[in-house]
């Protein structure tokens, strides 16, 4: 689940310097005027829904795909150690 994190936390980072990146992109234009104070509104309102909503489309696959994961609780993990040791303590008595 770690992992999982991770790479969403990456996603939604590259997510968000790219529209920084754009954002910037678009302040230079508009003062280099290349585009007028409006446009480059427009422009930065349309890039970020497009971002939004490509980040939901992410996460919405993600999702779709993760569903019907069941994922080891620490629990699972703990009980599966115990068996680990037992079955280690038994191999180590029958040498």
């Amino acid at each position: 689940m770690d992992e999982l994190k991770k790479i969403l936390l990456a996603g939604i980072g590259l997510t968000s310097m790219t529209y920084e990146k754009s954002e910037k992109f678009v302040k230079d234009l508009v003062e280099k005027g290349r585009l007028t104070v409006d446009e480059g509104k427009e422009l930065q309102s349309e890039l970020k829904r497009k971002s939004e909503a490509e980040a939901k489309d992410f996460m919405d696959k993600v999702n779709a795909k993760t569903q019907g994961v069941q994922y080891a609780t620490k629990e699972d993990v703990s009980r599966l150690e115990d068996k680990l040791d037992a079955l280690l303590k038994q191999s180590h008595q029958e040498d």
